[in-house]
């Protein structure tokens, strides 16, 4: 194969530039007329919305974990969205066929036609949304978007709408019920403290039987030191009687008697009996009201338990329901206040454009120009290549019709 040098190439340029200017030429011609006299121009209206991530504004950020409260407040919460879900909704078949039916459009537009036809686009660093629409009438253009926009508006306040009615009804429902276990548990408990021999009543029960107990052991400590010193006084009694007899007195009066130490001795005698009788006694009055007390705690603890188990009950059930009437109120202001219809919000609505969007006459006659050269440029170097390869087939001094 014989090379080709790039002087040839540029000889070969040179000498079809003719050729290559009236190919250009004509893709300009073709390019101008399709864009000036037979397309006609499209004219792009734009609407923009604003969004709002309602879901996460409501979020309670400090309740406990482990209550009733963290379950109330996911029930409750409304959807999380962000700008790409309200973006993919725009679309939806739902929308799109409502701003159909309301504009009348359905000889004109099918619902994946519209759609394929309106343009998205999310703006960065903030929460709005661009509606967008090319048609050749511009009041036609800013109608649909316009319409499309306020219909997904109402879309999304629907839905979220739809959304807080269904927490509402429910946590309402949920709210009855909690109330009546409340109310039985309060019944429960009231006929538990009305029994006979209540915890309280043991309880008191128990503090007297504890004082009288302290009091017995008081007595049972005086009458044991009383007894002690009965004790010793019998044993110098006896000393005395022993070595002295009996001694004589004389009061004031003149008139005198004897003390036999004997007698002093019997006296002390009995009056130690008296005291260890008394002890016994005393003893045995412990030993009963102990008894009798631990009867009362065992008795006290399985009442006070019973009572517990209740109280708690009523506890757990009384916290559950005010947690359901919060909520309930929380909820009930939120539907007053219509906060579905804060979730989105139009910023700018469409207006039907002066100047058309498109076509691009200069992009089209750009395009044209540079396919133009290419197909110049093709056509010349294939003409080169044909009448080279023609010459070559030929034989020496003859011509092509031989």
């Amino acid at each position: 194969m014989e090379e080709i040098e790039l002087r040839e190439l540029i000889e070969i340029l040179i000498k079809g530039k003719k050729l290559i200017a009236i190919i250009t030429i004509a893709a300009i011609l073709v390019a101008g007329v399709y864009s000036f006299l037979i397309l006609k121009p499209t004219y792009k209206a734009q609407m923009v919305l604003m969004t709002s991530n309602l879901g996460n504004v409501d979020k309670n950020t400090n309740i406990d974990p482990s209550s009733v409260d963290k379950l109330l407040d996911a029930m409750s919460q409304l959807p999380s969205m962000n700008r790409e879900t309200y973006r993919q909704q725009i679309k939806l078949p739902e929308v799109i066929s409502k701003t159909i039916e309301d504009l009348n459009l359905q000889d004109k537009y099918s619902v994946s036609d519209l759609a394929s036809r309106i343009e998205l686009e999310t703006i960065d660093n903030t929460q709005m949304i661009t509606i967008g629409m090319e048609s050749g009438d511009p009041e036609e253009a800013a109608e649909i978007v316009n319409k499309l926009g306020e219909n997904f508006t109402a879309f999304v306040s629907e839905k979220t709408l739809e959304s807080a009615n269904t927490s509402f009804d429910y946590i309402k429902n949920q709210m009855e019920i909690e109330k009546q276990k409340y109310e039985e548990a309060l019944l429960e408990l009231g006929e538990v403290l009305s029994r006979p021999r209540g915890a309280q009543e043991l309880e008191l029960e128990l503090k007297s039987s504890f004082e009288q107990i302290t009091l017995y052991k008081s007595n049972l400590n005086d009458l044991e030191i009383k007894k002690a010193s009965l004790e010793k006084a019998i044993e110098e009694s006896s000393k005395y009687s022993s070595n002295r007899g009996s001694m004589v007195v004389r009061p004031n009066l003149g008139e005198s008697f004897n003390i036999s130490f004997d007698d002093t001795n019997k006296v002390l005698k009995v009056d130690l009996a008296e005291t260890e009788g008394r002890i016994e006694s005393t003893k045995k009055q412990i030993a009963q009201l102990q008894e009798h007390i631990e009867e009362l705690q065992l008795e006290y603890q399985d009442k006070k338990f019973e009572e517990d188990i209740v109280k708690q009950k009523v506890d757990i059930n009384k916290q559950t329901y005010e947690s359901f009437v919060a909520k309930y109120e929380e909820l009930r202001v939120r539907e007053t206040a219509k906060v579905g219809e804060l979730s989105i919000s139009v910023v700018s609505y469409a207006y039907p454009p002066t100047s058309p969007s498109g076509p691009n006459k200069t992009l089209n006659l750009a395009i044209a120009t540079i396919l133009g050269l290419m197909v110049g440029v093709f056509v010349t170097f294939f003409k080169a290549y044909w009448e080279s390869s023609t010459k070559e087939e030929l034989p020496d001094g003859g011509s092509a019709n031989n």
